[in-house]
């Protein structure tokens, strides 16, 4: 039986290196741009409309470019297609901090979405292929930071660069990480098999691009255009649903797809891509409607509002590193249940916060969800790889992170949507019950005078906070039952060891 052949331990480090690198460009760009979006429009002279095509493109060229990553690291190799995406990727964040007009940015910023988006899940195989199963722990845990430094830096960073410097230094300092990496593959790292001849399913890229692609705009402009009201939005949807269905009969129907369904013949893989959409809706999705009930309905200042969330982070370093020693000595499906908890804890304690809650309280359940959730994504990971079969590893990274990230835009535009419409629905009834006759209203409020414009303009106010403060607890109740269920799912996969057995198709030193 062939053994695994792993470089030696400093040129893995350093091959370790340029892998964090390129996350780290991936995920600071993919939170650094958004705070960056009004000075781009008055400096651009472009429409409020006109600006989220900023965002709006990256992501699209993500969502479709993502699924892809497996074949092209299959067909080209792993460390070659990660070269080419960090020198395109490293170019087009050049090309958009010189762009002179917004039609330009937002063409680089699509190439951006594209180039990157095999980044992140082929380090992730990556770091598993050049250590040793006993380092797996460890490598996957500077994975999990990496993944972690890039949007913890992003805000901080990209407010001191377009506040000091120029926006165009949001971009423009992906170009010296982005050597970096480029030269870490270069000089220490190279695919050790020859490229697989891998048939390419060009109608299956196709269909799913088309899907993914209407999906994500119907997602983007659903929110602005009042969703299935608007006739582009319509029509988004109605074809996100049609390309969707040949797509996946045109998985089920052909002999070499796309994307091979006998992938999700791994129990641990589907039930692992199905937890990723969850991780995707009530974590991603959730934090920026917390950010946003501080600002709006507790009148946090952004400095308070960052600090009150920094203890997440902080507990999710915390739980990465531990997660990575525990990993491999005890069950997976513990640490994920654990980790499950502090997040289900977490959404328990929001869903019964009220206009009095404390910032101490909010950061506390900000660190404890920040805890769980490092204990999550490590062993989630570890479970999933060590079953999957070696010649579904590249497009199973892919697949997991296309999952996630769908997961997320899902989860913003649903949440987002639900808790103004709850926010509207609330604010009705609780309007219906202050009025003079009212005996409860006379009773707590008996100074007001319902014929004074401003005593009535106060009432309605206090009647819109608490509406806001009712809408974001059916918000959180929400997550609290979807993170509670994905606790059951976890209790379904299986636990098992890495086999070590099949021969080592990851990078080895030049010599």
């Amino acid at each position: 039986m062939v053994q695994h052949s792993y470089p030696d331990p400093k040129t893995a480090l350093l091959i370790t290196i340029a892998a964090l690198s390129s996350v780290i460009l991936v995920t600071l760009d993919s939170t650094i741009a958004t705070i960056a979006l009004t000075r781009i429009q008055s400096n651009l002279a472009a429409s409020p409309e006109q600006i989220t095509w900023v965002l709006t493109s990256y992501l699209i060229a993500a969502a479709v470019m993502t699924p892809l990553a497996g074949w092209l690291a299959d067909r080209f190799g792993r460390i070659r297609t990660m070269r080419a995406s960090v020198f395109f990727f490293t170019l087009s964040s050049l090309g958009c901090g010189l762009a002179p007009n917004l039609e330009l940015l937002t063409l680089f910023r699509f190439i951006q979405g594209a180039a990157g988006a095999s980044l992140v899940p082929l380090s992730q195989v990556l770091l598993i292929d050049i250590w040793p199963p006993e380092k797996h722990g460890t490598a996957i845990s500077a994975f999990g930071i990496g993944t972690l430094l890039g949007p913890m830096m992003g805000p901080t960073l990209g407010a001191w660069l377009i506040e000091y410097i120029s926006w165009r230094w949001i971009f423009l300092i992906n170009v010296p990480i982005g050597i970096l990496a480029l030269l870490g593959f270069t000089i220490f790292a190279a695919d050790h098999d020859k490229p697989r001849d891998v048939r390419f399913d060009m109608r299956g890229f196709i269909y799913v691009s088309i899907a993914l692609t209407a999906f994500q705009l119907m997602l983007d402009r659903g929110q602005l255009l009042d969703w299935f009201s608007s006739t582009e939005v319509a029509i988004e949807g109605a074809i996100a649903l049609l390309f969707g269905y040949f797509a996946v009969v045109h998985i089920l129907t052909t002999k070499d797809p796309f994307i091979k369904p006998d992938i999700f013949r791994d129990w641990n893989f589907a039930l692992g891509t199905a937890i990723m959409a969850g991780i995707g809706i009530f974590m991603v999705g959730a934090i920026p409607i917390i950010t946003t009930m501080m600002q709006q309905l507790f009148g946090y200042p952004v400095m308070l509002t960052g600090l009150v969330s920094l203890p997440r982070a902080i507990g999710n370093i915390i739980t990465v590193m531990i997660a990575g020693q525990l990993v491999g000595k005890v069950d997976a499906r513990i640490l994920m249940i654990t980790g499950l908890s502090g997040v289900v804890a977490g959404f328990w304690v929001l869903s019964g916060v009220s206009l009095e809650t404390d910032s101490t309280t909010l950061a506390l359940v900000s660190f404890v969800q920040g805890l769980g959730s490092g204990l999550i994504f490590l062993p989630l990971m570890l479970l999933v790889f060590t079953t999957l079969p070696e010649k579904y590893k590249n497009e199973g990274a892919t697949l997991t992170a296309l999952m996630r990230n769908l997961g997320g835009a899902v989860g913003i535009s649903m949440i987002q949507t639900m808790t103004l419409r709850d926010l509207a629905a609330s604010q009705a009834r609780l309007s219906e019950n202050v009025r003079p006759e009212n005996p409860v209203v006379g009773w707590r409020h008996g100074e007001v005078d319902f014929t004074a414009p401003l005593d009535v303009a106060a009432q309605m106010g206090q009647v819109g906070r608490q509406a806001m403060m009712l809408a974001y607890h059916h918000t959180y109740q929400l997550m609290f039952v979807l993170s509670l269920s994905m606790i059951v799912i976890c209790l379904m996969m299986k636990q098992k060891r890495a086999d070590t057995g099949p021969a080592h198709t990851g990078p080895i030193l030049i010599d």
